[in-house]
């Protein structure tokens, strides 16, 4: 059923929660779904023939490169003359079936296509012979993605599906066949979107094995620690690879031979492929549960040539059935596969899993762990750009009805972008480099554009007199400290948005020129600044990545209480008079600065956390509240393991773009000292540590912050000894953490990680560093949890990385890589990337929070509000101006909150965003887990109705995360697992007699499409 537009939305009456349209939603047609299988055979095998292609949304080409079949010297791949192929050959043959996945692909070959086209695969769709699995933009990256991305790219998607097939082009299965590990939080999303399962081909090769021997490749994967069947799903793995079986690809790129039945051929050969087949066949059957198997018939970028495709596997299926013993092949999808062995389990029990399949490694030396890391410039703008394409979306809400498509369209542009930035071969890190230089540039293209959207939004939301608001101006190198208008404007104005639920207070750092300067708050009060001077040997080590700039110093203020999905403006003048007045306005915003003695012990702190340093400039202990933890801190580097070290093949894995693997398990201290310049002042006190030429921090602790950040700067990272490196920081204490230490799942969930141990398998320690390393969206910790009150450490990142613990008490994360051998893999480099010619130099923050002791709370409760804060930034704009405060006051905004109120601690809008035909998508989730916090683990209750600050939500209806289909109407295939029985799930609201009453449930997200008139 397509959803159906607010034309025949019923009302909310009162502001009741769940609705339903009373208008009959679109007929199922009768032949799509589960309507469309082929029923399985009792007493055979059934096997299930899935023909498929993976087309990665950039890899080894660009994406217009792989649509339009170019440069084919780097593969020879168009995606364009895939779809064309496969649609021709499947109106030939009822019987045929093709599954897709990439909207990003198919959106664009879509557009092309003339109204006769479209009507001749809208029926293959409604037959269900053509067949939308997963339904993403993209196949996302697991391991270096954000769960908000995850959750827009499918979004953005299904909604290309919903608007074009209906209910019939509806996804029910996830596919993820390619990522390189996966994760509980990507598991977990798929369940909230409504799907039956789950597949996926790569898993660490001794779990496959002991799978293999136990009969259990599939199973029920519990992705949640909320009680309840609505986070489980079932969970299949590919026997070995996603390909045809070996001697069966009969793609046009492929060597396998054809099915020959001429038996006049001196080549005929059905007899031995039929054979063939059938060992693998029954070989394959051992390893499964039920008389249903799939045999998947595709690989990257397959069926170019489909008549070559299907001809062979018309024959493969006619001669295995009419020679072949005890097996039944027939074409399927993925869904009617699922469906099959549910219809034959019946109550038998299915194994369950609760824990996640990373790392991921396919021998024992080649550890994916690498690409957690890889190109840490690009996974830093794709996090920047995820906060700011949220701010766009909500912007573009509250402003109001927007007459013209433009606003929309602009929108639309860093939707696609940011969809095909969380391929597994985009923001992994995985790609070529001009491939990675394509998607940069196609995603400052589309950030450009959201940023003419916001001005836009902007122009509606603070004027408030006569006057237009004037042209705002983003700067994107605000993190080099390079931002033409607050460097080279006497008077300027700096609105910030505050894309969170809740309110915000923050430091703004802005890059001027030295001198005299006034900011003023929405109120006209003068705040306290600070001109803290640029370091220079930190300005000379990010030259070659930073743009022109004259700022000498840094401008910080305090931007207290930014509203919640609202904004504050910040009036800043510069002065350049000198008299006695203003001397004393310089002495008073100025920051002492010196260099510390050699051998001289430092500490910088602001009363309630201070940082010591040790006599050799390194961080030895930090201390809260009077209570001292001991630990240090430094930059070090691994030897990446270089090519031709061993005769086997095995032994020969050189790190790489995805692989990890270190030379030796020990990292170096890139220096065992460093050279210190202490900055001290009202609102900030930092320590630039110097380690080497191409490796620096930023030691910085704020006035009233309960946190310690650390921005680091490391590159152009050096190989003229032939030696790649791979940089971690490291913090070492003493707490006894008994080899456990937590980590996040895609920013959401945090999951228990124990060192050299697997839940569900013994592992054989072959890469102790490597086999070791996890994906870091959010957050890692260490605490001493056998007591009560023990002591937490933990790193809170700004983007993806890997990271561990090698030792108790010590975590790590990795910041930057530049190797010099390629592992093998596919991309066919290494991983070196240029920069702007030396090699690339990459900035980046760490937040280290220290807490002596727990005193009964769950470490992630104290984790959660700073990871979220850091999450969803702030973002800027700039104008300059020539009006007084008072005029400006007079004419526009200074300050407005999106919301009547703030909402709860534990509860935050994931999206509010334009949907279609002046209707909202809005999304609320419980950002806690059961049992984190005594008050905010426990289920909240909401009234929407009042919710926005201008607007009255006169309809609600709930759709699944997806936003492609009714909650109300939403069943789920029920599986058993050993422990009890899972029924159809049915998603329900439960309703309130007079008011718009959520209630969300721990770790819970709500998705409902809104309608909404001002108030």
């Amino acid at each position: 059923m397509e959803l159906p537009f607010i034309g025949v939305f019923l009302l909310l009456a009162f502001g009741c929660c769940l609705i339903t349209s009373d208008a009959a939603p679109q007929q199922k047609a009768s032949t799509c779904g589960y309507n469309s299988c082929t029923p399985s055979k009792p007493g055979v095998i059934n096997v299930h023939v899935v023909p498929h292609t993976h087309d990665d949304v950039g890899w080894l080409k660009t994406v217009d490169q792989y649509y339009y079949g170019s440069k084919t010297g780097y593969q020879r791949a168009g995606v364009q003359y895939i779809i064309d192929s496969v649609i021709k050959e499947l109106l030939k043959d009822p019987e045929r079936r093709f599954i897709y996945v990439e909207m990003a692909f198919f959106s664009q070959w879509w557009q092309e296509q003339t109204e006769t086209k479209k009507a001749a695969v809208k029926q293959l769709v409604e037959e269900g012979r053509l067949e939308f699995i997963s339904g993403g933009w993209c196949m996302n990256d697991e391991a270096g993605t954000h769960y908000n991305d995850i959750i827009d790219q499918m979004t953005w998607g299904m909604r290309f599906l919903n608007d074009t097939f209906g209910e019939c082009g509806r996804p029910k299965i996830g596919w993820q066949i390619d990522p390189f590990g996966h994760s509980r939080e990507q598991a977990s999303i798929f369940a909230s979107m409504g799907f039956d399962g789950l597949f996926f081909g790569r898993i660490d090769w001794v779990d496959r094995t002991h799978r293999k021997a136990n009969k259990e490749m599939e199973m029920i994967w519990t992705t949640s620690n909320s009680p309840g069947e609505q986070s489980s799903i079932f969970t299949g793995i590919f026997y070995d690879h996603y390909s045809a079986p070996s001697g069966f690809c009969f793609d046009v790129v492929c060597r396998d031979e054809p099915f020959i039945d001429n038996p006049r051929s001196a080549d005929y050969n059905v007899v031995k492929k039929v054979k063939d087949l059938e060992a693998h066949i029954k070989a394959k059957a051992l390893s499964y549960a039920t008389s249903n198997i799939m045999l998947t018939m595709g690989d990257d970028f397959n069926y170019m040539s489909a008549d070559m495709n299907f001809k062979n596997m018309d024959k493969m299926i006619r001669y295995t059935n009419e020679l072949g013993s005890g097996v039944n092949l027939f074409y399927s999808t993925p869904s009617c596969y699922v469906k099959a062995i549910n219809d034959e389990a019946g109550s038998r029990p299915w194994p369950t899993k609760t824990d996640d399949f990373f790392p991921y490694s396919n021998d024992p030396h080649a550890y994916w762990t690498g690409y957690f890391t890889s190109r840490p410039a690009y996974k830093g703008t794709v996090r920047k750009a995820n906060t700011f394409l949220q701010s766009c979306k909500q912007l573009h809400s509250l402003a109001g009805p927007d007459s013209s498509a433009d606003g929309q369209n602009l929108i639309d542009s860093l939707r696609r972008s940011m969809g095909e930035a969380q391929h597994h071969d985009a923001v992994a890190g995985t790609e070529k480099e001009h491939v990675s230089q394509d998607y940069r540039l196609r995603l400052h293209d589309s950030l450009v554009d959201c940023q003419q959207d916001v001005g836009n939004s902007f122009s509606k939301i603070l004027p408030i007199g006569t006057l237009e608001l004037p042209q705002q101006e983003f700067c994107l190198h605000l993190n080099v400290s390079q931002c033409s208008i607050t460097e080279s404007s006497s008077r300027f104005v700096a609105t910030i948005y505050n894309p969170r639920s809740h309110q915000v207070t923050t430091y703004v750092r802005l890059p001027v020129m030295n001198g005299v300067y006034t900011v003023l708050d929405p109120d006209g009060s003068e705040l306290i600044v600070q001109l803290v001077p640029l370091v220079n040997a930190a300005l000379r080590s990010i030259e070659t990545e930073r743009p022109k700039s004259s700022a000498t110093h840094e401008l910080v203020f305090q931007a207290s209480q930014i509203p919640s999905l609202g904004h504050k403006t910040f009036y800043i003048v510069k002065t350049s008079a000198r008299n006695g007045q203003h001397s004393t306005v310089r002495e008073r915003q100025s920051t002492t600065v010196r260099t510390a003695e050699a051998g001289e012990k430092i500490a910088v702190g602001n009363g309630k956390l201070s940082v010591n340093f040790n006599a050799a400039g390194l961080i030895e202990s930090v201390v809260v509240d009077g209570v001292t933890v001991m630990m240090s801190q430094n930059l070090m580097w691994y030897a990446g393991m270089n090519e031709g070290n061993a005769n086997s093949i095995f032994d020969d894995r050189p790190s790489g773009a995805y692989v990890f693997r270190p030379n030796g398990t020990d990292a170096t201290p890139i220096s065992t000292q460093a050279t210190l310049i202490v900055q001290t002042g009202a609102l900030v006190s930092e320590v630039y540590q110097q380690f080497s030429d191409w490796a620096s921090q930023v030691v910085r602790v704020y006035k009233g912050q309960s946190d310690v950040e650390i921005e680091w700067t490391v590159g152009p990272i050096p190989v003229g000894d032939g030696i790649g490196k791979e940089i971690v920081s490291r913090v070492t204490t003493q707490i006894p953490s008994g080899g456990r230490f937590y980590t996040d799942s895609n920013g959401r969930q945090t999951l228990l990680r124990r060192r050299d141990f697997r839940p569900t398998w013994t592992l054989n320690v072959s890469e102790p560093v490597a086999g070791n390393y996890y994906p870091i969206n959010s957050h890692i910790y260490v605490t001493d949890d056998q007591q009560n009150a023990g002591a937490v450490v933990a790193l809170v990142n700004d983007r993806s990385q890997g990271g561990t613990s090698l030792k108790d008490g010590q975590i790590e994360l990795m910041v930057h890589r530049r190797l010099l051998y390629d592992d093998h893999f596919g991309v066919g480099e290494p991983l070196n990337e240029p920069g702007d010619g030396p090699g690339l130099v990459v900035r980046g923050t760490h937040y280290l929070l220290v807490n002596p002791s727990l005193a009964g709370n769950h470490p992630v409760s104290l984790i959660r509000p700073l990871a979220q804060q850091m999450f969803m930034r702030p973002w800027m704009s700039f104008s300059t101006t020539s009006l007084s405060f008072t005029n400006w006051k007079n004419n526009f905004r200074t300050e407005k909150s999106g919301l009547t109120a703030p909402l709860p601690d534990n509860i935050h809008i994931l999206t509010l965003e334009p949907w279609r035909d002046g209707t909202h998508l809005l999304r609320l989730e419980h950002i806690y887990d059961v049992g984190e916090h005594s008050t905010l683990s426990q289920p909240v209750t909401l009234i929407l109705d009042d919710l926005l600050a201008d607007y009255k939500i006169t309809s609600a209806v709930e759709t699944t995360l997806g936003a492609n289909q009714w909650a109300s109407e939403t069943s789920r295939l029920p599986w058993n697992t050993a422990d009890k029985q899972q029924q159809p799930l049915k998603m329900s609201t439960k309703n309130s007699s007079t008011k718009t009453s959520v209630t969300l449930l721990p770790m819970e997200i709500r998705t409902f499409i809104i309608q909404m008139t001002p108030k």
